[in-house]
């Protein structure tokens, strides 16, 4: 007698269980080209590609295809689906107060990269974000990508989504500033100021020794009078991390700029007329050899930290 028995209910209830899945995972790819069917009417109709919730669908749309034929088991799939569901149902819809928020991280993934999570908020608070919103949201939906692949396997199979996500980043920053000089007031003056006059290395607060030469630009500005029509203040770092955490340069350089808007303000500029924002270590003056000593560094990288004043209006 064969020492081991496999009970044909068994065997009936395995190749149901088989069939059962069989059937689940076709059905997940039809809803997936049903999806696709719906985003793609709207992309070559009234809606058109550009539109930032249809951009950011079907964008999602690539995720969720691309996870699916990986045979993807973190459960991000179905997570990103209900994402492309209720993007699609609201643009047929035609409601006005869909979403603009796009969450971090999804299930089966993780929050990655708030250093370009934060650009793209200052991007989409732009009055201009309209000339850029597609690569916007494709940009947002590559960040949540690069987390599921960080989550699912390591930093190195996550790190060329988020270097996608970057360039997308910059793609819609430089449409939304050619957007934005079309209808900008001309240049009246750029100032700009030594962050090391200002600020104490790494840090936001501004130093008491700064008021006089803030309040000697406050003076400056309120001179402008009526011509002067707007106040751009753009933080700058250099590249320096002693936590090597390079992203928090960008933070830092907003802060930088954040806090002599507030300054500013606090002498009488109007806050309406301020817009402050920072680049990072991204539009360097000066390279130095990192082969030097820190000190030596520092000292040569000191043109890159700076604030830029730029003064706008009617000539």
């Amino acid at each position: 007698m064969n020492k081991y028995f496999i009970s044909p209910l068994f065997v009936i209830l395995l190749l149901g269980g088989i069939a059962q899945a069989a059937e689940w995972v076709p059905a997940q790819l039809k809803r997936i080209e049903a999806l696709q069917l719906r985003a793609d009417v709207m992309a070559f109709g009234e809606v058109g590609p550009d539109n930032y919730h249809l951009a950011k669908a079907r964008t999602w749309l690539d995720l969720a295809l691309s996870e699916y034929h990986e045979n993807e088991q973190k459960g991000i799939v179905p997570a990103v689906i209900l994402q492309i569901e209720s993007l699609l149902d609201a643009l047929e819809k035609q409601r006005p107060d869909i979403t603009m928020d796009t969450p971090r991280q999804v299930t089966g993934s993780e929050a990655v990269r708030p250093d370009l999570w934060n650009r793209v908020a200052v991007l989409k608070n732009s009055e201009s974000f309209s000339c850029g919103q597609r690569p916007v949201a494709e940009a947002e939906v590559h960040l949540v990508w690069a987390g599921h692949e960080k989550f699912e396997s390591s930093w190195a199979h996550a790190q060329s989504y988020a270097l996608s996500a970057e360039e997308l980043i910059r793609e819609a920053q430089a449409k939304i500033e050619a957007c934005e000089f079309k209808k900008t007031p001309p240049v009246l003056e750029k100032i700009t100021l030594s962050s090391d006059a200002l600020f104490e290395f790494g840090n936001a607060k501004l130093d008491p020794s700064a008021q006089w030469r803030l309040n000697r630009l406050a003076d400056h500005i309120r001179q402008e009078g009526a011509r002067l029509q707007e106040v751009v203040l753009v933080g700058h770092t250099d590249r320096l991390r002693s936590d090597g955490k390079h992203e928090r340069n960008q933070i830092l350089s907003e802060q930088r700029a954040e806090s002599i808007k507030q300054y500013l303000v606090g002498r009488g500029i109007p806050a309406d007329k301020i817009r402050a924002s920072g680049v990072g270590s991204s539009q360097s003056l000066v390279e130095c050899s990192s082969r030097q000593s820190k000190e030596k560094q520092m000292e040569c990288l000191q043109p890159n930290r700076r604030v830029e004043i730029i003064l706008r209006g009617t000539k």
